[in-house]
């Protein structure tokens, strides 16, 4: 229903907010087998080599102690050895299925290895469990923790396609969750979904200050635009400081830093979050793959793809930074030229003007 990634448009010096996306044109590259390979097993940390002990889990674990096995499980998470832990539940949790400390477990795994939105539901199942009080509070921290950050991230970033999509299934499962609703009704304002905003915020009352707000993002996009009729004065107008970029038929590739790593990036104003494909992102050491962020389901020309989301320390060209910037991981092969997308979550922190005859971009 929503596309995260749009067709490259240079042409625009300022890229319009209403204008429409179109789905992103390299993700035709994407193999069924690297889509398959990113969708079973892409975890924040490289997979550690099982121990002898640990890829025969399954055989033994009958014969073992409750506390050394679940001990034993904990650390196959710590390690990112998810495919034996995900062994030792299934054979642990056929015959003790309401066992609360493995079932957490297998939670905290799934945060890891499945769509966020998924991994959230299955808290939300946890808890018809019966279970301590204690037990209660950490499911429902979790719940608070994981989809307050993801919706605080993916609004700070503009991504209102996934921001829809994360939160769609959540609100099925708690229809009366405030941040939900608001959220969701924010986002389809956003994507000029007028109809499911008013569905959505039919649960709430009509005066409601919050909804108002919302309602308000729909009645400013259907304003018409004031032309600025005062005298032409681009003589005086500061571009701001240039910076060199490659081309390559009609696209454009920046050069600039990703946490202190080199990265070349394919300038994309119709991709609303910046992207790198999965070959750089393994090459980087793990101390650069910080605040994971979850999987998110992402919309690309081939169909509907899981993509992890990392949160990196800061990106870098020339004179210009944005810290703390979310970036997709693409399951798919090498970009050509480049090794991802620079989208509008970093550009709309600037004013900035492609000059395509020099091959340069001016950012202030």
């Amino acid at each position: 229903m929503y596309l995260l990634f749009g067709t490259s448009s240079i042409n625009s010096v300022q890229p319009n907010k209403t204008q429409q996306q179109a789905a992103y044109p390299l993700a035709n590259k994407m193999s069924d087998e690297q889509s398959a390979e990113d969708n079973s097993n892409f975890n924040s940390a490289p997979a550690v080599t099982p121990a002898p002990q640990e890829a025969v889990i399954n055989q033994d674990w009958q014969s073992t102690d409750r506390s050394e096995l679940l001990n034993r499980a904990n650390q196959m998470y710590l390690g990112k050895n998810m495919l034996d832990l995900s062994l030792l539940l299934q054979n642990y949790l056929k015959q003790h299925p309401q066992d609360m400390d493995f079932l957490l477990l297998e939670a905290k795994m799934k945060v890891e290895t499945t769509l966020l939105s998924d991994a959230i539901a299955h808290y939300y199942d946890l808890l018809r469990n019966p279970m301590t009080a204690a037990q209660q509070s950490e499911i429902e921290l979790q719940i608070k923790t994981l989809s307050h950050n993801s919706i605080e991230q993916l609004t700070r970033i503009y991504s209102w396609d996934v921001l829809a999509m994360f939160i769609e299934p959540l609100l099925q499962l708690a229809p009366d969750n405030r941040l939900y609703i608001l959220s969701l009704a924010k986002a389809y304002a956003e994507l000029y979904q007028e109809a499911l905003m008013e569905n959505v915020l039919a649960s709430l009352d009509l005066n409601d200050p919050d909804a108002q707000k919302i309602r308000q993002i729909i009645v400013a996009q259907q304003r018409p635009e004031t032309i600025d009729e005062s005298p032409e004065q681009d003589n005086e107008v500061d571009l701001g400081r240039a910076i060199n970029l490659k081309k390559y038929a009609d696209q454009y590739v920046i050069q600039g830093s990703l946490s202190g790593n080199p990265v070349s990036l394919l300038i994309d104003t119709g991709a609303s979050v910046t992207a790198i494909s999965k070959q750089y992102f393994n090459r980087l050491s793990n101390r650069y793959k910080v605040n994971y962020l979850g999987r998110f389901s992402i919309g690309t020309a081939a169909g509907s793809i899981m993509a992890s989301m990392y949160q990196f320390r800061e990106l870098t060209f020339g004179h210009v930074t944005v810290e703390n910037l979310p970036v997709v991981i693409l399951p798919m092969g090498e970009f050509d030229n480049a090794d991802g997308l620079l989208g509008m979550n970093f550009l709309r922190e600037f004013d900035f003007k492609i000059d395509q005859r020099q091959s340069v971009i001016f950012i202030k």
